[in-house]
C-alpha cells in the first residue's frame, strides 16, 4: 500500500492532468461503465457548542482504471454568521488539520492500493469538475471572470477557469476584505474589488466558491451571455436558475437531502436549508455533466444564451477517477511511503 501526503498530491496533480481523467470517467458512467454509492452523512449531537458531529462517505468503482475509491470524513460542523449570511465551517483539529481520508482499492485484487488524504485532492476534483462545465458552456471568447469567495476552493476555480478559457480580467470578492485582498495578492492578475455587485459588473463568467448556507449570486446579475457556476446547491436559488437558458447539474441521480444539517442548528432556519433542491418540480428536471460531455445533450449554442453548472453534489467516483491519476504518477516519479500489505 502506498501512503500519499497532501503535499505530494500537490506535486503529481495539475489541474490539466485532473481535468483530463475526469472527463472519459463522466462518459462512463453515463453508459454504466462506471459506479458510484450515494452521499451518506450520519449527523448527530456533540458538547460542541451551536455544533453538531458529522459523518461523511462516498464511494466509486471505475473498472476502466481498475480501482475503487472510499472517502471518509469526520467533522465537526458550525454555522456561524460572517458577512451577514451563516456559513459552512468544520472545525480544525490542533494544527489546522481536519480528518478526511481517501482509501483507493484494486478492482482486480482487492488489495488496499493507496491511502491519502482528502484534502488537496477534493479541491481539485471541485475545481476540475467546474473547470469541465465551463470549458463546454462558456463562450469561447469569454475574457472576464467574477469570483465570489477567496478561501481554498476558490483558488481551484481560478485554476480550472484559467485551463480552458484565456481570461485577461480577473476579480474577486469577499465580504472580508482582508481575504480578498490576500487572495488577489497570491495569485497575480487577480483585482480585489469592494462589492460583489463591482465584481461581476460586465463579467462573462461569474464563479461562486463559498462557504454559505445561502444564495451568492442575485438573478439581476445575469445578462445575455454569461456563465455561471457554483459549488455548492445554496449558493443559487430557484429565481436565478429559472432565468437561465440552460442548466446542468453534476449528478441528477442523487438529490440533495436535508440530513446533512443537524435540526435545530443556530443560525439556520427551516426555510434557508430548503432551496431549489427539494421543489418537487425541479426533481430530475436538470442533465447532468456526463450528458453534457457526451454531447447526449447539448450545451450552449448560442452567444447570448445564460448557462448554468450547479455542482449539486459530490462523487466518490471523482475520487477514484483523481486517485487512480495520481497513484500512477506517484509511482512513475517514486513519490510516496511503500507499507506493507
Amino acid at each position: 500500500m502506498l501512503v500519499l501526503s497532501n503535499e505530494e498530491i500537490a506535486r503529481l496533480l495539475t489541474m490539466e492532468d485532473c481535468m483530463a481523467a475526469l472527463e472519459p470517467m463522466y462518459r462512463d458512467y453515463l453508459d454504466a461503465r462506471a459506479l458510484l454509492s450515494p452521499r451518506l452523512d450520519n449527523i448527530m449531537p456533540t458538547s460542541h457548542e451551536g455544533g453538531y458531529y458529522a459523518f461523511k462517505q462516498m464511494c466509486g468503482g471505475w473498472p476502466a482504471q481498475g480501482v475503487q475509491a472510499l472517502r471518509i470524513n469526520s467533522d465537526i460542523v458550525t454555522h456561524p454568521v460572517m458577512g451577514g449570511k451563516p456559513r459552512r465551517v468544520k472545525q480544525p483539529l490542533a494544527g489546522g488539520r481536519w480528518v478526511g481520508l481517501v482509501l483507493l482499492f484494486s478492482t482486480e485484487t482487492g488489495q488496499l492500493l493507496a491511502m491519502f488524504p482528502d484534502g488537496v485532492m477534493q479541491r481539485m476534483r471541485v475545481g476540475a469538475t467546474s473547470g469541465l462545465g465551463l470549458k463546454h458552456l462558456a463562450r469561447e471568447s469569454a475574457s472576464t471572470l467574477a469570483l465570489i469567495g477567496a478561501g481554498w476552493q476558490a483558488g481551484a476555480q481560478l485554476m480550472a477557469a484559467r485551463a480552458v478559457r484565456n481570461f485577461t480580467e480577473v476579480r474577486v470578492y469577499s465580504p472580508r476584505r482582508e481575504s480578498r485582498e490576500a487572495f488577489a495578492a497570491g495569485n497575480p492578475g487577480v483585482r480585489a474589488v469592494d462589492s460583489a455587485e463591482a465584481c461581476v459588473e460586465g463579467a462573462d463568467v461569474i464563479l461562486a466558491a463559498t462557504s454559505s448556507m445561502v444564495p451568492v449570486i442575485e438573478p439581476k446579475w445575469l445578462r445575455p451571455g454569461v456563465h455561471i457556476g457554483c459549488i455548492k446547491s445554496e449558493e443559487i436559488d430557484g429565481e436565478v436558475l429559472d432565468r437561465c437558458d440552460r442548466v446542468f447539474v453534476h449528478d441528477r441521480k442523487q438529490s440533495k437531502h436535508l440530513s446533512n444539517v443537524m435540526p435545530g442548528t443556530p443560525n439556520l432556519s427551516e426555510e434557508r436549508v430548503r432551496g431549489w433542491w427539494a421543489e418537487p418540480a425541479r426533481s430530475g428536471r436538470y442533465p447532468d455533466l456526463g450528458e453534457l460531455l457526451a454531447e447526449r445533450v447539448p450545451g450552449r449554442e448560442r452567444a447570448d444564451e445564460i448557462t448554468c453548472f450547479a455542482n449539486n453534489v459530490g462523487t466518490g467516483l471523482q475520487f477514484a477517477a483523481a486517485g487512480a491519476l495520481a497513484l500512477r504518477k506517484a509511482r512513475e516519479q517514486g513519490v510516496g511511503k511503500e507499507l506493507p500489505d
